[in-house]
């Protein structure tokens, strides 16, 4: 009877968001047993909410529970519950956490054979794959001979292999991120003008010179256009104020009228900048990247819109609004390393 009871209860309106709520300021707070109560009852609402179950993940992870906390962001992965890259990291941060480093060297390895890495992301699962495999013990003598370091300025021109695997290049990269930059100047400076590189691995060359406080110029070529800066004196694109710019006018539309999706388009427009550095977007006309990123926005996220609305809003042309979306989904599928230039 009791059961009946209790099965005939109905909740509080907006009971789940509000316990929701209070778990995220108990886990703020790190008020951790707390959080852990508030989330543990909204799931008895919503099992699959992602929010809910990496509020469980984060407080199992910060009182010590964490195989409990590996089975849940495990779970999560295993269902496609919640933004993936996000719970990837939390899941390696925990095995990293039990020293189960070969799981971890699994892990990343498994995702980078996806071909689907989101380049803001590659820097630290390189970092961490290349940690993992020295604490499993998996790197013999051998293999290390093989190691991007051994690569030298006049063979790498000759290495076709080279020239066509993004994973070896990145690894080339990350292995002299703590040694002496100049030394590897001339096969960098290749690298940086070769129609071959991905432009999110030159990228990372440049952030690589630019950590080194390199104040020579270099020549890098991205998508046909050819530019010479020095790398000490280079600053993050999405720190300018022609990207600030675009932002604002395009919080002041779709912020307005759509909070959560703005700043998935935010992050769009972040990687976006990513690939095409040091190269700004051209023409150079905020409102028209504004536009044709709320528009993209729309349609990456399968919600209909009409061009002229949108053309009428930031009073772009159509067909120019039609060339800056095209060019935003050329770079969009180009900020994961699996696709080549174009």
């Amino acid at each position: 009877m009791k059961k009946d009871k209790h099965s005939k209860v109905i909740p509080f309106p907006n009971l789940k968001k509000r316990l929701v709520d209070k778990g995220m300021d108990a886990l703020k707070e790190k008020q951790f047993h707390r959080a852990l109560e508030y989330f543990s009852e909204a799931r008895g609402m919503d099992e699959d909410q992602a929010e809910i179950q990496l509020g469980i993940a984060l407080c199992l992870m910060e009182m010590g529970e964490l195989q409990e906390a590996r089975d849940v962001c495990k779970k999560m992965l295993h269902e496609d519950i919640g933004h993936y890259f996000t719970v990837l990291q939390v899941y390696l941060t925990i095995l990293i956490q039990l020293r189960e480093y070969n799981e971890v060297q699994a892990t990343i390895e498994a995702v980078l054979q996806e071909n689907q890495l989101p380049a803001e992301s590659a820097e630290q699962f390189y970092r961490l794959l290349d940690f993992s495999r020295k604490m499993s013990g998996t790197e013999e003598a051998g293999e290390i001979q093989d190691e991007p370091s051994s690569y030298e300025p006049e063979d790498w021109t000759e290495s076709e292999g080279f020239m066509a695997d993004s994973s070896r290049q990145i690894d080339y990269i990350q292995s002299i991120r703590d040694r002496n930059a100049a030394k590897h100047m001339p096969t960098l400076k290749s690298m940086l003008k070769s129609a071959h590189v991905h432009p999110v691995i030159k990228t990372m060359i440049l952030q690589v010179l630019m950590e080194h406080e390199i104040n020579k110029p270099v020549e890098v070529e991205k998508f046909g256009d050819e530019l010479t800066v020095v790398p000490a004196s280079l600053a993050d694109l999405s720190d300018t104020p022609f990207a600030k710019q675009v932002l604002n006018l395009l919080d002041d539309t779709l912020g307005a009228e759509n909070p959560t999706l703005f700043e998935a388009v935010r992050e769009l427009w972040i990687r976006h900048l990513f690939v095409l550095f040091p190269f700004l977007p051209k023409p150079s006309d905020a409102s028209l990247w504004a536009a044709a990123l709320h528009k993209t926005g729309y349609e990456l996220h399968g919600i209909d819109i009409e061009e002229e609305e949108i053309s009428a809003s930031y009073q772009i042309p159509s067909f120019q609004l039609s060339e800056a979306c095209s060019k935003i989904r050329q770079i969009e599928r180009m900020s994961y390393l699996g696709d080549e230039q174009g």
